[in-house]
């Protein structure tokens, strides 16, 4: 009987069939700018969007059915009062050399629970799903000479956990 109790704890202990762990979402990371996008005249009501679309590594390296992780990260600007994405802005709002409401590549990601890591822009990123909503999201970046979190989200929400 005790053998049988300790062969059942160990199969216990052995790791589960990896499961796809995915992150998807969109935050806004600024409070309310005010931006003339349309060319009326009048200063909308924008806010900077950051939004996360990634997957966990499927399978083993080298099985035919084998699918490396991979995501994409892409920042846009978002009208506050009616959600319209705004397509045309001007220079001094982008992030120098990111190409703006563009999906840039996610590259070494890895999953942790509801914490996923990756490389973009050059950067290190952490992205923490804090549970509904954005407010106890966390976002950490790293730029190789400093870290820092974002230490405000003002809408949206991050999603990080098994692929539905």
């Amino acid at each position: 009987m005790r053998a049988l109790v300790v062969a059942a704890l160990a199969l216990c202990a052995l790791p589960a069939a990896a499961e796809e762990m995915i992150v998807k979402g969109a935050v806004a990371y600024t409070d309310i700018l005010r931006y003339d996008y349309t060319g009326d005249g009048k200063k909308n009501r924008i806010r900077f969007w950051m939004e996360f679309d990634g997957r966990s590594a499927v399978g083993r390296p080298g099985d035919p059915a084998y699918k490396p992780a991979a995501g994409t990260v892409r920042y846009f600007l978002r009208d506050a009062d009616d959600g319209t994405k705004v397509v045309k802005w001007r220079q001094g709002l982008d992030m120098a050399g990111v190409p703006r409401d563009q999906p840039f590549p996610m590259t070494d990601v890895e999953f942790d629970g509801k914490t996923v890591r990756f490389e973009a822009f050059g950067m290190r990123w952490a992205v923490t799903d804090g549970g509904e909503g954005y407010e106890k999201d966390r976002i950490i970046v790293n730029d190789g000479f400093r870290t820092s979190e974002v230490t405000k989200l003002y809408a949206g929400n991050v999603w990080v956990g098994p692929a539905k």
